[in-house]
């Protein structure tokens, strides 16, 4: 779950602009394509060889294929330069402080995310859809609360979080549960803390002191956030597993950072029309990631990016903005012919 995206990140880190080609976009850039790579053949797999006895088989020996085809392509190409320390020492005490308050809070959440169960309704679906494929081979067609089997739900079906768990913990050989209660949390909450502090580095590009006081507060947010068992603070922390908690921890910061990085962008104009469709090209990967979280991420999504168009082609006078927009909008497009289908 670590080492695979990190690998597959140094395969495709030429699509990132030269001052993205960090460490952490790296893995950010590799987590999204490996979504893609489980997402595209587990649709195609439901779509066709779902009601077949040993689809996941299939599915999953298709996955793995791909998954390591690219992973062990990405490793020769991995970039030692990446790993330089950070530069600690030009921070002030007062930052050096802040920032270790904030690293004990996500440590904090970590802890509690692995040693806590909290159980809703929803384990008794998702969950169980995981383990289903895992020890019975079927992808949607067994009813999880009864046993029998059931025709294909469209809503659930293309939602495809579930097969990605169940590949994670066959390919491991680990329990499906033990890799959506255990190990996944840790992943999620380290990774939206990332995206996060990234969006961080971009507004306060010149007042390094405020991005920990923004992570901190960012923090106390999410812990303090279960006001109800509907806010995305609850789904964070509480149902970590959920494709409606990456949709909102992992899909929507990213969609904004990747604008606020084209908010940033000051390049000349031909420089700056090549960087920006690397973004748009990201942003299409963050709607794939969004359509396989939830249905909700389908429109959801599209909406906040058609919003964040509207600004951008304000603030840059640019009518390739609304190209860029669309082809970015593309995997939506394609869920909702999906939906129709099913």
């Amino acid at each position: 779950m670590f080492i695979v995206p990190m690998c597959i990140g140094q395969l495709f880190k030429f699509f990132l602009k030269k001052e993205l080609r960090t460490l952490g976009i790296t893995f950010l850039l590799g987590f999204f394509i490996y979504s893609g790579i489980v997402q595209i053949i587990s649709i195609l797999c439901i779509m066709t060889i779902a009601g077949k006895p040993y689809a996941f088989q299939t599915c999953f020996k298709w996955c793995l294929f791909a998954v390591l085809l690219f992973a062990v392509a990405g490793c020769f190409r991995f970039d030692k330069k990446m790993l330089k320390k950070p530069d600690i020492k030009s921070l002030s005490m007062d930052t050096k402080i802040f920032y270790g308050i904030f690293f004990a809070l996500v440590a904090f959440q970590m802890v509690m995310a692995v040693i806590t169960r909290i159980f809703d309704g929803d384990n008794s679906y998702y969950v169980t859809q995981s383990v289903i494929a895992q020890k019975m081979g079927a992808m949607y067609t067994i009813d999880p609360n009864k046993g029998g089997s059931i025709m294909l739900d469209g809503r659930h079906a293309l939602a495809a979080i579930p097969m990605w768990i169940a590949f994670i913990a066959k390919a491991a050989g680990v329990h499906s549960t033990i890799v959506a209660y255990t190990v996944w949390p840790v992943l999620i909450i380290l990774l939206a803390y990332f995206i996060y502090h990234e969006i961080a580095r971009v507004l306060f590009t010149d007042k390094i002191e405020m991005r920990p006081i923004f992570m901190i507060i960012v923090n106390m947010l999410m812990i303090f956030g279960n006001v109800s068992i509907y806010t995305p603070a609850t789904f964070f922390l509480m149902r970590t597993w959920q494709g409606k908690s990456m949709l909102t921890s992992i899909a929507f910061p990213t969609i904004l950072l990747i604008f606020l990085w084209m908010f940033k962008d000051t390049g000349e104009e031909e420089k700056k029309l090549s960087q920006k469709a690397s973004l748009w090209g990201l942003l299409a990967l963050v709607n794939m990631f969004s359509g396989m979280c939830s249905e909700m991420g389908v429109v959801f999504g599209a909406g906040l990016i058609a919003l964040l168009t509207l600004v951008l082609l304000y603030s840059s006078k640019r009518l390739t903005v609304l190209l860029g927009a669309f082809c970015s909008v593309i995997p939506n497009l394609v869920y909702v012919v999906l939906y129709k289908l099913m």
